[in-house]
């Protein structure tokens, strides 16, 4: 009887056991961490709207002798000759930038950059006429700079012929072979050849020799052109009002 007692109290406690270890585990209560963290991801992310910070340079005015346009199109129409340009702006287009490469080997700033825009603004009969008988390597190279600028101008390609003339006679000039008032040692100043010049009013020109003598002169009270030749042989040649001598061939 004490055997059978024993047993079924055994029973009952594996029993107990048993059911204990059958009870579904309980949910873990979430922290306040865990829902923020959970919001966080369920929540869609903010746009953010892109913000235009750029800058390009803009043309406020241009002034050509105190008459006030704010495109070189009204300049054109009214056959502006000398004119300048305000601008403002931080950022160059690649056009604007390339005009300052060319006119300033890239060196310029806005200021030389509203020069080329007043150059761009030109368009009258006596904009251009420093280009018909003089024009430095650096003022054509600003001609240059500025035609990028206004590809449309109405003297583009009345320009682009006077700019090629000049860088023409400035290398003839380096060469000796383009000169105008003064002496001149033949061979190294001067080159020999034959030379004309025009439109001249008082013009006097000589030729001499080691010793200072004159070999042969003119003087021309005034003539539409002058010629003269140069012999190797001269030691020197002096010019006075008569311009700019050129080569009869270049």
């Amino acid at each position: 009887m004490r055997q059978f007692m024993v047993i079924a109290v055994v029973g009952l406690l594996l029993a107990g056991c048993a059911s204990e270890s059958e009870k579904p585990e309980r949910d873990e209560p979430k922290t306040a961490s865990s829902a923020v963290a959970t919001e966080a991801v369920e929540s869609p992310a903010e746009e953010t709207e892109a913000v235009d910070t750029s800058d390009p340079v803009m043309v406020d005015e241009i002034d050509c002798a105190g008459e006030f346009y704010s495109t070189v199109e009204e300049a054109w129409a009214e056959k502006q000759e000398d004119c300048d340009a305000t601008l403002s702006g931080t950022e160059t287009s690649d056009t604007e930038a390339k005009a300052l490469q060319v006119a300033y080997s890239g060196e310029g700033d806005l200021d030389s950059l509203g020069v080329l825009y007043g150059i761009c603004a030109q368009s009258g009969s006596g904009s251009w006429s420093y280009l018909e008988q003089a024009g430095s390597e650096e003022q054509l190279s600003e001609v240059r700079g500025a035609l990028l600028l206004c590809p449309d101008h109405p003297d583009k390609n009345k320009v682009a012929k006077l700019v090629g003339r000049a860088s023409t006679r400035n290398k003839l000039e380096a060469d000796g072979r383009v000169f105008g008032d003064g002496v001149y040692r033949v061979g190294s100043e001067v080159k020999p050849g034959t030379y004309y010049t025009t439109d001249v009013d008082g013009c006097y020109w000589e030729r001499t020799d080691a010793t200072g003598e004159v070999i042969d002169n003119n003087f021309v009270p005034a003539a539409k052109r002058v010629q003269v030749t140069i012999m190797a042989t001269d030691h020197s040649f002096h010019s006075e009002s008569c311009g700019r001598w050129q080569p009869i061939k270049a």
